[in-house]
């Protein structure tokens, strides 16, 4: 009889959060389609058409720009800049990010340099990395790299020296050793701290490789809108900028269900309530 009681309590508790998820995405879906028809409205009688544009001239380019290919050239460039800069930039910031926990000396080394590294901004170093890259997809690559790899870099180098070192000792009296403790005791500990740079890095890499096509390229998604920009096609700008959103709402989609797969043990904590 509990078992059955325990199984309608979570079949009715599964229900609940079913219609909250539809009721918020419903939600959603109304304030989205009333900002857009306020938009449309506005647009051309009291704000100038050529500043602001509309949806229905928005939705009129992206059609227009997508049947020429036009659209998805510039995207592709863009997504292969990313594509490669990110995980390269990614891995290695995880990696240094490790080396730095594991050794004190390298830490009080190089910590210094790497803070005073990191307060260069980074879209300042884009010119010089065109400069020594060219104006093609490489240049781009290395500001995503660049952009990338601080964030992942310092979120794991936080976790290393956060982790409690009992467990590692712990561990290591057990008779783990070298993979087995990296894999079974280390990598689980630090994977909130992982994924928490890798998400927070994935808007930064895209605004990486748009940086690098504004200042000088002759494709991607930033120099569609900065061409679009300069001839003043208002609608063909906002096309470009939903694109990119498009990519970083999908890349951290990818990003969530490698976290729940990852991190499918800890236990979420959907909402934290403060009374006074």
């Amino acid at each position: 009889m509990a078992a059955k009681g325990d199984k309608t309590i979570i079949s009715g508790t599964g229900l609940v959060r079913w219609k909250r998820k539809l009721w918020i995405n419903l939600l959603r879906m109304g304030m989205i389609g009333l900002f857009l028809l306020t938009w449309e409205i506005i647009a051309g009688r009291w704000i100038e058409v050529l500043l602001i544009s509309s949806p229905s001239r928005i939705f009129s380019a992206f059609l227009s720009n997508l049947e020429s290919g036009i659209l998805m050239e510039h995207t592709w460039v863009t997504l292969k800049e990313i594509g490669i800069g990110f995980p390269l930039g990614a891995v290695s910031g995880i990696a240094v990010g490790c080396l730095f926990g594991q050794s004190r000396t390298l830490a009080e080394l190089f910590e210094p340099i790497i803070i005073a590294l990191y307060g260069i901004p980074r879209t300042a170093l884009a010119p010089l990395f065109i400069v020594w890259l060219g104006i093609g997809i490489w240049s781009k690559v290395g500001v995503v790299f660049l952009l990338t790899f601080f964030l992942n870099f310092f979120n794991t180098y936080s976790g290393m020296k956060q982790m409690d070192r009992e467990y590692i000792d712990l561990a290591r009296l057990m008779g783990a050793k070298g993979y087995k403790l990296a894999y079974k005791i280390i990598l689980p500990a630090l994977s909130p701290h992982i994924m928490i740079g890798l998400k927070t890095s994935i808007p930064f890499s895209v605004i990486g490789a748009v940086v690098g096509e504004f200042i000088a390229a002759t494709e991607g998604l930033g120099f569609f809108i900065h061409l679009s920009a300069g001839i003043f096609r208002t609608a063909d700008v906002f096309v470009g900028i939903i694109v990119l959103m498009f990519v970083v709402i999908v890349m951290n989609k990818i990003a969530d269900l490698v976290e729940r797969r990852l991190l499918r043990w800890q236990v979420e904590t959907e909402y934290v309530r403060i009374q006074g």
